[in-house]
Formats: C-alpha cells, sequence, structure tokens
C-alpha cells in the first residue's frame, strides 16, 4: 500500500513520534494528533477517521 502524505502531513507526524509530549496538529483537520507507544513500538494518528497516520515498529 503506498502513502501519499506530503511533507508538511509526514513532518507533523515525525515531530510527534520524536517529541510525544508536544501538542501537534494535523496539517489536514486541524485535530491533534494522538502518540501511543507499544513496547518498542509507536504509533502517531490524527483521531478523524481516514486521515493520516503513521507507525514505526520496534525490534
Amino acid at each position: 500500500m503506498v502513502i501519499n502524505y506530503s511533507e508538511e502531513e509526514w513532518n507533523a507526524l515525525d515531530e510527534k513520534m520524536e517529541h510525544p509530549e508536544r501538542v501537534v496538529y494535523c496539517p489536514r483537520c486541524g485535530k491533534e494528533l494522538i502518540y501511543r507507544g507499544v513496547g518498542n513500538s509507536c504509533e502517531v494518528k490524527c483521531p478523524t477517521e481516514g486521515c493520516i497516520k503513521g507507525t514505526l515498529r520496534g525490534l
């Protein structure tokens, strides 16, 4: 599956992944992005259904 996010969208996802304590807003809809850590993995997503989402898998 190919995900076509803009540079601004990727930057927002990266910012929240690297700094989960910061408030980062979705560049598409303006809602605050949600960070969820699970073991060595994490997920950052917009609460709006079908909006942006990024995951990072651990070891």
